[in-house]
């Protein structure tokens, strides 16, 4: 009997510094504690940071697994719960924009992967050939937005270009470090009416992450969130985010 595979979630944002991989690393913890089986893969390949948050130091990453060295088992580190990560490289420029060979190498390596609920792919933030390939190959796409006007227009433009060349036109929008609810609802209208006058697109408002000092915090300590502060304002609106995702 061939073992599940679970659903593959693309996070992407339209500019960097919107707490993507933040969001990511703490959402699979929630999972995990729900014990749902989760991966997360750090498609910002040539800047990777996933391992970061966890205080983890990776023997191996995916260059050793494009270059033939290691199969995708042997790259594979555990974090708390059960989570599986799929460490990217830093400073490595060349895998910045993976050939279509090295995209061959990576998707026969993901599709060996099973028994999974969730495979999270925290991909770079832009627009890059990289940033297309992981949402074109992820079931579900979550785009994160900040109020700040350059992230509104940035997230405008990958929906945009993700259309374009995949034809995706189901996209997520999760809201981060917003004052309130009013405030996500704001910025979530402001991107509805310009893809409604432009593009043939389906924006679904996913929830939003109040700002939080406690975030910053726990950052800079390497700790996730959700698990140093449970009762924070950020933590419940995650939870509640990913209580809708599991359900």
């Amino acid at each position: 009997m061939e073992k599940r595979r679970g659903k593959t979630i693309a996070i992407t944002s339209g500019k960097g510094g919107v707490g993507k991989s933040s969001i990511v690393t703490n959402m699979a913890y929630i999972f995990g504690t729900k014990d749902e089986s989760t991966y997360i893969i750090d498609a910002d390949l040539s800047l990777g940071n996933i391992d970061i948050f966890f205080g983890m130091v990776p023997k191996f990453n995916i260059k050793d697994l494009i270059e033939g060295k290691k199969d995708i088992n042997e790259i594979i580190i555990e974090g708390p719960y059960g989570i599986k990560i799929i460490p990217a490289t830093s400073g490595i420029v060349e895998l910045s924009n993976l050939t279509e060979e090295q995209r061959n190498i990576l998707m026969f390596s993901l599709q060996e992967l099973t028994g999974y609920d969730f495979l999270l792919v925290d991909t770079p933030a832009g627009i890059s050939s990289n940033v297309i390939y992981f949402n074109s190959i992820s079931q579900e796409i979550i785009v994160v937005v900040t109020p700040d006007p350059a992230s509104i227009a940035d997230s405008y433009a990958v929906i945009k270009v993700l259309y374009n060349k995949t034809g995706r036109k189901d996209f997520n929008i999760l809201l981060n470090m917003v004052k309130d609810e009013a405030e996500a609802l704001n910025v979530y209208r402001k991107i509805l009416a310009v893809s409604d006058q432009f593009l043939d697109v389906y924006l679904d408002f996913m929830g939003y992450i109040p700002m939080d000092a406690n975030i910053r915090q726990a950052t800079k300590r390497q700790k996730l969130w959700v698990e140093h502060f449970p009762d924070t304002q950020a933590t419940k609106a995650l939870l509640k985010i990913c209580n809708k995702m599991v359900s």
